[in-house]
């Protein structure tokens, strides 16, 4: 028996893979890997989470802080402002400090917020800090809110914040 397994062994040659297979072969397996983690990727970042109370999946809820909101609109006494285009007016609150900066469209700005995401409010403080630019309008846009609290909604692209006064400022992705 030893000797058929030894002749069959040498009657026998492995073949070795044409060179024009070899590196297509390499490139065909790290296509599909990084095709494969693509998908992955993709599938992770897209997960839907569960309503409480529902059954129907929804996307992950707007973000509050972290975001740079550019000021759109300013209702103050019932009247609404458009902000002029291309003013560098918005609002940024970080999250976990209590803070927000900004810009007014000529000075920067920032001040103590505390934010409640769970209660949809922002709390300002009365004391806030700026540049001091001699800015008139419509460079300059009075978009640090007086203090109090404001209730904020937000969606995927728009922040409205609504205060105690009835201003109301819509800041923008």
């Amino acid at each position: 028996m030893h000797a058929i397994m030894t002749t069959l062994r040498s009657t026998v040659k492995v073949m070795p893979e044409p060179v024009s297979l070899a590196p297509r072969h390499k490139v065909m397996k790290r296509t599909l890997l990084l095709a494969s983690t693509a998908l992955v990727t993709a599938a992770l970042t897209t997960t839907s989470f569960a309503q409480p109370g529902n059954d129907s999946p929804r996307t992950a809820p707007p973000t509050l802080t972290g975001v740079t909101w550019h000021a759109h609109t300013i209702t103050v006494d019932g009247v609404t402002h458009p902000v002029p285009k291309g003013s560098r007016a918005g609002l940024m609150f970080e999250a976990g400090m209590d803070t927000f900066t900004g810009h007014d469209g000529c000075n920067r700005v920032w001040g103590a917020a505390v934010v409640k995401v769970d209660q949809s409010a922002i709390t300002f403080d009365s004391k806030y800090g700026a540049t001091l630019i001699a800015c008139y309008r419509p460079d300059h846009v009075d978009v640090v809110p007086s203090a109090g609290t404001y209730v904020a909604q937000v969606t995927a692209r728009t922040l409205t914040l609504t205060g105690p006064d009835g201003h109301v400022i819509t800041l923008r992705r």
